[in-house]
């Protein structure tokens, strides 16, 4: 009897001690046992406090509660933290903040003093994942050295052939962006074996855009030089294509350019932004195509240009530049060989088949209005105050930043759109300012009191910045009337139209502290190319010269971008790039004015 009451009672003990299964799905489990190391944490003393927060940080972010993840990471003591979990917070939060536009916390916390003293002390994945950032966001930032040696350093500690040709895709792509004369300095100033070749490899890439087969040799006379340099075992893809790219380069090419009537100028100007070009390829030695122009004004549609020039033996067409043409193009039956168009359609209707011969490029202010929305958006903007002009570019200037900055979140103020013979914008201004309900209140309290107040007229508050879209003698009224209604600590943005290149110090005063997206031509030393605008031509066509110099480029490189979709190509209309829609993108430098002249403004700043 004993025997068995030892049993029975041994048995049920066991069935008590048996765990109950638990049927709650892993994310619920996970954002539990987050909350429970909070409350762990509320009832602990550093550093368990610390360590308690950080396992509940890692919980909500492995369950893609990132904004709780965030908040938890802000009220973390880092400096409590041991060395392996410092590390593990610091990855954490700063690509967390990078995931939620907050840059310069992130820039921060990958800058960090004890960061870079423990660093060899982290493991090769946390080395990496500490380099891939810093490359990435110190690029995003315009701090191109500081991605430079970062990206160079992960190329280093790569383990394997895909990792280092990663990083060295991203090396080339940041090299892209930096000015030629920014390169050249940093060039003459190294001492770093690895960097300096990088350096002398995008250079020479830089020198001979005009030709691709000169460009090619050049290219492999450096892999002779500097065999044992990383670029040289491991080339960016871009390199390692360009071999095709030369030996399939055009050499029958038909411009449809506008020669006559209202669109003269601006197709006379591209056709000597061209020429230009073509002869001074020609001078240094280069290869240069045949190439033939017909006029597009007498012609209704462009079918039969299109046709003739086909049959005359083109092997690549520029042109047309009339949005209409253009679209008349885009609706062909058929275009048989590679065909760049000068403009862009607004919708992009034309049949799939067309895509693969079919290219739009031009100077597209819509570009510029987006890249502006990005570029503020970084810097901690959130609420904008639009000036655009009532024209057609102005409208879809304002409607491509709209659609950009209410994408993001941002709030948006919309002035009156301004006429082309404005010369007092107050009126336009004080509106969108509050500035007349400032006065209107002033009125109402001098009514009830009966008697003269001293007032001080107020802006609306809720603004951070301006969007303006305007060309120089606007731009230059638009300004002094900002500050004049207390709105001069606003900054505010702009586009390449304010600036032509016409250095006018004086001038210029009434645009200080204007950054404005800008096109490489005008900022001395920013490409290599030898051909400039003339100084007689107006403001508008100085641009469409410099358009006429990068189609001339284009017929090079068209099918290295087609073949290579990162292929860009540093041209003097901005940084271009073939998107997937068959539309070539520009990305311009930046730039802003300071004591009546302009200064490059790559870096971008916190607000």
């Amino acid at each position: 009897m004993a025997l068995c009451l030892f049993v029975l009672f041994s048995t049920g003990c066991t069935q008590q001690s048996v765990p109950t299964v638990s049927n709650k799905p892993p994310k619920q489990k996970a954002l539990e046992a987050a909350d429970q190391a909070l409350l762990m944490a509320a009832s602990s003393i550093s550093p368990q406090r610390e360590l308690h927060q950080l396992q509940a940080a890692q919980l909500f972010a492995n369950t893609q509660q990132h904004q709780k993840a965030l908040s938890t990471l802000e009220i973390i003591a880092a400096s409590e933290l041991p060395t392996n979990k410092f590390a593990e917070y610091s990855l954490l939060y700063a690509e967390l903040a990078l995931a939620n536009d907050r840059f310069f916390v992130a820039r921060q916390l990958l800058s960090d003093n004890r960061m870079l003293e423990i660093k060899e002390q982290l493991s090769t994945e946390q080395q990496q994942k500490w380099l891939k950032l810093r490359g990435e966001l110190f690029a995003l930032l315009g701090e191109d050295t500081k991605s430079l040696m970062a990206l160079i350093e992960l190329s280093e500690i790569s383990s394997s052939d895909q990792q280092r040709q990663e990083a060295h895709e991203k090396i080339w792509l940041v090299l892209t962006y930096i000015p030629h004369d920014k390169m050249e300095e940093l060039a003459s100033n190294e001492t770093n074996r690895t960097v300096l070749g990088w350096y002398s490899l995008a250079s020479i890439t830089r020198k001979n855009q005009g030709d691709v087969r000169q460009q090619l040799g050049k290219i492999a006379e450096w892999q002779r030089s500097w065999a044992d340099h990383p670029a040289s075992m491991t080339p960016p893809s871009i390199l390692t294509s360009i071999q095709k790219t030369a030996s399939n380069v055009p050499q029958n090419i038909a411009l449809l350019l506008p020669l006559q009537g209202s669109f003269a100028q601006a197709g006379k100007a591209i056709r000597s932004g061209f020429l230009a070009t073509l002869y001074e390829v020609y001078k240094r030695g280069g290869d240069t195509p045949h190439v033939r122009f017909y006029d597009t004004t007498m012609e209704e549609n462009i079918s039969a240009i299109y046709r003739k020039s086909v049959a005359d033996g083109a092997e690549l067409i520029i042109g047309p530049v009339q949005k209409k043409k253009v679209s008349q193009l885009a609706n062909l039956p058929e275009i048989p060989v590679p065909t760049i168009a000068l403009n862009y359609l607004d919708t992009p209707s034309f049949p799939p088949s067309h895509q693969k011969n079919f290219f739009q490029f031009g100077l597209s202010a819509t570009d510029e209005a987006r890249q502006i929305a990005d570029r503020a958006w970084i810097e901690g903007q959130r609420s904008a105050l639009t000036i655009t002009p009532n024209s057609s570019w102005g409208a879809r200037t304002l409607a491509a930043f709209r659609e950009r900055w209410e994408e993001k979140g941002g709030t948006l103020i919309e002035s009156t759109p301004y006429g082309t013979a404005q010369t007092d914008f107050a009126p336009l201004l004080k509106p969108a300012l509050h500035i007349d309900q400032s006065d209107t209140r002033k009125k109402r309290l001098q009514q009830i009191l009966g008697k003269p107040l001293n007032h001080t007229p107020r802006r609306r508050q809720d603004l951070d910045m301006v969007f303006m879209a305007a060309y120089p003698d606007h731009a230059r009224q638009i300004k002094p009337t900002l500050d004049f209604l207390f709105a001069r600590d606003l900054q505010i943005y702009g586009t390449s139209h304010l600036y032509t290149g016409e250095e006018n110090k004086g001038r210029n005063r009434d645009l200080e502290g204007i950054r404005f997206s800008a096109m490489p031509w005008t900022l001395p030393g920013s490409t290599d190319e030898k051909v400039q605008p003339a100084t007689d031509l107006p403001p508008l066509y100085r641009h469409i010269f410099a358009l006429g110099i990068d189609a001339y480029h284009l017929h090079q490189w068209l099918e290295q971008m087609v073949e290579q979709p990162s292929t860009q190509l540093f041209g003097s209309t901005g940084t271009l790039q073939l998107n997937n829609q068959g539309a070539i993108e520009r990305e311009q430098p930046w730039a802003v004015f300071r004591g009546g002249k302009v200064r490059s403004a790559q870096q971008l700043t916190e607000k």
